[in-house]
């Protein structure tokens, strides 16, 4: 799965630097698969917060349309087989500083208010991310109260 993706990024930005850290790939796989651990985790995937998501990934990562569902479908994928959420955040921990960090959380809380609430099993899931990428509560409550003030604005 993750060698599908590497190859397709090796084809489509080998010339283009929309990608410029080595391992942006695995990134980008990494938090498109955080991401979609916050979708399934109410057990209803949802059609707004896919769209939200895709969105997220899009502005984060400069990735055209064709590019977004392929990573979403390998999001999915990969999403459906993992055991552990630990290498992950280890990739982003290692790649990313913490306003990256913060910003990525603040994605997920916007992906989980797409649909109009946030589940309980969605906020537990983003405060066990948070946690992994080595995040403060008040980090954590100031990337939600950031995506609620632009989730409020965009409706």
């Amino acid at each position: 799965m993750i060698k599908t993706f590497k190859q397709f990024v090796k084809e489509h930005f080998t010339d283009n630097n929309a990608l410029t850290k080595p391992d942006s790939h695995d990134i980008a796989l990494a938090a498109a698969t955080l991401m979609f651990e916050v979708i399934k985790s109410d057990n209803n995937i949802d059609l707004f917060e896919n769209q939200k998501m895709a969105e997220q990934l899009q502005k984060q990562f400069g990735l055209s349309c064709e590019e977004i569902e392929e990573l979403v479908v390998l999001a999915e994928d990969t999403s459906d087989k993992l055991t552990s959420l630990h290498g992950f955040t280890r990739q982003l921990c290692d790649s990313w500083n913490n306003s990256q960090r913060c910003e990525l959380i603040e994605d997920l809380w916007l992906i989980a208010l797409a649909d109009g609430k946030i589940d309980s099993h969605e906020r537990h899931v983003i405060r066990k991310i948070a946690a992994l990428l080595y995040l403060t509560d008040k980090q954590i409550a100031l990337a939600k109260d950031a995506a609620k003030s632009r989730s409020q604005s965009q409706q």
